[in-house]
C-alpha cells in the first residue's frame, strides 16, 4: 500500500448483494469486487465471474458515480492483469480461488428465465433487488427492470422519482452491455403495459 494512503474500501458481490470485505486485498478469481477509493472506484472483474456478478458491479459503481455527481472516476480491472497502482492500494494484494455462486443460476442462463428487479431511491442511495416475478410486486412510486434475456423492460411508475427514472435506465444499459448488446431495451409508462410485458408477471 502507497505511503500516507488510507486502503480502500473494498466490496464483494454475494448472491446480488454488497457485502463489505474484511480483509482488503485478496481477491477470488471466480468473484467481481467494487472497490471505493473516494474520487477513484474500480470495478475488480474475476476472470471466472458471472454476467449478473459482472453487471451488478457496474450497476453500483455508475449509482454511486452518480451520487458524486460524476466526479469519480471509474477503472474497470480484469483479474490478472492488475496494474501496479492498483495492487499499491493494497499492504497484501493476491489472488485466491474463491468463487461465490451467484443470483444467476445455471438454470436462467439454460432457459432464459425471468427476473425482475426494484430500483427505488431513498436518502442519498438508490437501492437495487430482485423481487417476486409478479404484477403485485409493481409500486407506482418506484421503477422496476424486467429481464426477458434479450430483451429488457424499464417499467416507470406515475409517482416514480427522475433520480429512480434515470437510475434505472442507466442499470438497464449496462445489464446489456454486460451480455454483449443482445437486448432491446424499452422504456414502459404505468398504465400502458404491452401484453407481452403483463404476460410475463402473470
Amino acid at each position: 500500500m502507497a505511503d500516507n494512503m488510507p486502503e480502500p474500501v473494498v466490496y464483494h458481490i454475494q448472491r446480488g448483494r454488497l457485502v463489505r470485505v474484511k480483509d482488503p486485498g485478496a481477491f477470488g478469481r471466480g468473484d467481481c469486487y467494487l472497490v471505493d477509493a473516494g474520487l477513484k472506484i474500480y470495478l475488480w472483474i474475476g476472470p471466472s465471474s458471472t454476467v449478473d456478478e459482472k453487471f451488478l458491479t457496474a450497476a453500483e459503481a455508475v449509482m454511486r458515480d452518480t451520487a458524486r455527481k460524476g466526479h469519480a472516476d471509474i477503472d474497470r480491472i480484469e483479474g490478472g492483469k492488475e496494474p501496479e497502482e492498483f495492487k499499491s492500494l493494497f499492504e497484501h494484494f493476491r489472488l485466491t480461488d474463491e468463487d461465490t455462486e451467484g443470483i444467476l443460476r445455471k438454470v436462467q442462463l439454460e432457459t432464459k428465465e425471468y427476473k425482475l428487479w426494484r430500483v427505488h431511491h431513498q436518502g442519498d442511495e438508490t437501492f437495487f433487488a430482485e423481487v417476486p416475478l409478479s404484477i403485485d410486486s409493481l409500486r407506482s412510486d418506484d421503477v422496476f427492470v424486467l429481464d426477458m434475456w434479450d430483451k429488457i423492460y424499464v417499467w416507470r411508475g406515475r409517482d416514480a422519482s427522475a433520480r429512480e427514472r434515470f437510475d434505472a435506465t442507466l442499470i438497464a444499459r449496462k445489464y446489456d452491455a454486460e451480455r454483449v448488446g443482445v437486448q432491446d431495451i424499452e422504456l414502459v409508462e404505468e398504465g400502458s403495459e404491452p401484453e407481452e410485458f403483463l404476460s410475463a408477471l402473470r
